[in-house]
C-alpha cells in the first residue's frame, strides 16, 4: 500500500470512487445494441433518401445504474466511432428530466443545455422548432432523455399522445432525422406501446436485477476487490458468498444500490483504518435505512425475512 492511499481523507476516498465503475456482461450487450441504432442512422444518412431514425427505450427500477450504464455506453460510442460512416461526427446531447415537466418544459431545459437563450414566454411550437434547428446547427443528432417517468406520469390522456407524436415527428424529421434514447423506470414502456409507429422504432432494453444463481455474485466480488485496491483498503473479510447475499438482498437485488453502499461504507472508514469487516457493512446499513437490529440484514440470521423496502426510525 502506497503512502498516498494511507493518508487519504474520506472526502479524497469517497470522490474517487465515485468514479469507480465495473463493466458488466450488460454493458456489453447494451453496446450491441446501440451500435444497431447508430448503424441504422449511419445507412440511412448514406442512402441520401428519407428514413426514419430508430432509437431505445431502457428501463430499470430507481437504482438499477441504467444511467451510469447509458453514459459509459456513449462515452464508449465517443471513443469508438468518433465519425460515423456517413461523415458525421458522433454527436449526442443528453438530459434528465426534472421532477414534473411539460413538453414545453422540456423543449426549453433542451435549448438550455444546447447554450440558447429564449424566453419562456415563447410558444411550444417556437420553442421547439428552435431546439430542431439548434440540433442540426450543432450537429447533434442522437439524444438521451432520462427519468422520462417525471414527463408522463403528470401528463393526460391527450398530453401523451401529443408529446409521442412529438417524438416520433423528430424521429422522422426530413431535414434532421434524430436517433432518441428514452430511459426511466419499467413504466415508461407503457407509454411506447401506446402508440405502434413509435413501438416500432423503438429497442426495448432492461436492466434487470442481481441474479444470485448466475454471475452475478462475481461481479459484485470484482467491484469489491476493485474499489478495494483503488483506495488500499483491505476488502477479504468482507469476500464471502453469504455477506455478498446479504448486500444484494438488502438492496432489493439492485446493483446500482450495492455498488453504491459498497462505496459508502469504505468511504466513511475512520482516518488510519485500513481494512473493512462485516462489522462495518451493519452498522452502516443500520444508519442508512435506520433499521432497528432485528431488521439489519447482516445481523439477522434469516435475512430474507427483513424488510428492506422502506426506511425506519429506531432508536
Amino acid at each position: 500500500m502506497t503512502s498516498q492511499k494511507r493518508t487519504m481523507t474520506k472526502v479524497q476516498r469517497r470522490a474517487l470512487l465515485k468514479t469507480r465503475y465495473l463493466k458488466m456482461g450488460r454493458a456489453e450487450k447494451l453496446d450491441i445494441l446501440l451500435g444497431e441504432v447508430v448503424d441504422d442512422f449511419d445507412a440511412g444518412v448514406i442512402t441520401a433518401d428519407r428514413f426514419e431514425g430508430c432509437g431505445m427505450a431502457v428501463i430499470g427500477e430507481s437504482g438499477s445504474g441504467k444511467s451510469k450504464e447509458i453514459d459509459m455506453a456513449l462515452k464508449r460510442l465517443l471513443e469508438t466511432r468518433p465519425r460515423l460512416e456517413c461523415g458525421l461526427e458522433t454527436r449526442y446531447l443528453q438530459d434528465a428530466l426534472r421532477g414534473e415537466t411539460t413538453w414545453k418544459a422540456l423543449g426549453l431545459q433542451l435549448l438550455e443545455r444546447l447554450g440558447y437563450q429564449i424566453s419562456a414566454s415563447r410558444t411550444e411550437h417556437e420553442i421547439w422548432s428552435r431546439v430542431r434547428a439548434q440540433l442540426q446547427g450543432q450537429g447533434i443528432w442522437l439524444i438521451h432523455i432520462d427519468e422520462c417517468q417525471h414527463m408522463f406520469q403528470t401528463l393526460g390522456e391527450n398530453e401523451t399522445k401529443k408529446v409521442i407524436n412529438a417524438i416520433k415527428t423528430f424521429m422522422k424529421d426530413r431535414q434532421w432525422p434524430l436517433a432518441v434514447i428514452l430511459s426511466g423506470i419499467p413504466e415508461l414502456l407503457e407509454k411506447v406501446n401506446l402508440d405502434n409507429q413509435l413501438r416500432n422504432l423503438i429497442k426495448p432494453f432492461a436492466l434487470g436485477q442481481f441474479d444470485p444463481l448466475g454471475d452475478d455474485i462475481d461481479e459484485i466480488d470484482l467491484f469489491v476487490c476493485g474499489v478495494g485496491e483503488t483506495v488500499g483498503i483491505d476488502v477479504s473479510a468482507i469476500r464471502d458468498h453469504d455477506v455478498y447475499m446479504r448486500m444484494a438482498y438488502g438492496h432489493e437485488n439492485l446493483y446500482g444500490k450495492v455498488f453504491r453502499f459498497i462505496v459508502e461504507v469504505i468511504s466513511k472508514l475512520p482516518d488510519g483504518e485500513i481494512k473493512v469487516t462485516p462489522s462495518h457493512l451493519a452498522e452502516h446499513y443500520g444508519q442508512s435505512t435506520g433499521c432497528a437490529p432485528g431488521q439489519n440484514v447482516f445481523l439477522r440470521e434469516d435475512y430474507e425475512a427483513c424488510n428492506v423496502s422502506v426506511l425506519m426510525a429506531s432508536d
